[in-house]
C-alpha cells in the first residue's frame, strides 16, 4: 500500500471544526467514489478526454475540500493531461489517483478512529 498523508486537523478546520460534518462528507465521498472510478476508467478506455477531465475536475474539488492535498494534485495533473490529450500520462495518472484514493480511505478510517479513541480519554 502506498504511503498517504492526510491532515485530519486541516480537514476539520476546512469544515469549521464540525467533526460530524467531516465524517459525513468522507462517507458521502467514498459512497460516490465507485461511480467516479467507473467514469475514470470508461472515459480513459474511450479516449474521451472531456469526460475524463470533468471527472478529474470533480475529484480535485472533493479531495481538496477533504484536505487530501496529494490527491488534489494528482487530479489536477490528470485534468492537465486531458487538456493536452496525453493518453499515456492520463493512464498513469488514473492508476495513481485510484491507488491514492484506495489508500486514502484506509488512512481516513484510521485517523477518525484515532480521534474517537483520543476523545474517550480526555
Amino acid at each position: 500500500m502506498m504511503a498517504v498523508v492526510w491532515d485530519y486537523a486541516a480537514a476539520l478546520q476546512q469544515m469549521g471544526g464540525d467533526e460530524p460534518l467531516l465524517i459525513e462528507l468522507i462517507a458521502v465521498f467514498f459512497e460516490e467514489y465507485p461511480r467516479y472510478a467507473g467514469r475514470l476508467t470508461q472515459s480513459l478506455a474511450q479516449q474521451d478526454f472531456v469526460a475524463l477531465g470533468a471527472a478529474a475536475h470533480s475529484l480535485k474539488g472533493s479531495l481538496g475540500y477533504l484536505g487530501a492535498t496529494e490527491g488534489k494534485a494528482l487530479a489536477l495533473h490528470l485534468e492537465q493531461a486531458c487538456i493536452a490529450k496525453d493518453r499515456p500520462e492520463a493512464e498513469k495518472l488514473v492508476s495513481a489517483l485510484m491507488a491514492y484514493i484506495e489508500a486514502l480511505q484506509q488512512v481516513m478510517i484510521a485517523s477518525t478512529e484515532e480521534q474517537d479513541y483520543a476523545r474517550g480519554y480526555q
